[in-house]
């Protein structure tokens, strides 16, 4: 059986979680962003959610978020 014929093939590009992944805009996160989250003082998890959130915002929000998390942390 030969893989390289078309019905032997695994369409990747027909699966939902493929369109999904490749739909998403995806920020990188900057130096002073990243100084920011290495700085507070959270657990693992909450650091991963942090991240997670993160991922999709524009470096204004980032920093906007950040300093909100900040603030509450100092209440």
């Amino acid at each position: 059986m030969n893989s390289t014929r078309k019905k032997d093939q695994f369409e990747f590009e027909k699966l939902e979680v493929i369109k999904r992944y490749f739909s998403r805009i995806y920020t990188v996160l900057s130096k002073e962003v990243r100084d920011i989250l290495l700085k507070l003082d959270v657990s693992q998890k909450e650091f991963k959610e942090i991240m997670k959130s993160l991922a999709f915002l524009p470096e204004e929000k980032q920093k906007a978020f950040l300093d909100e998390i900040m603030d509450k942390g100092n209440d």
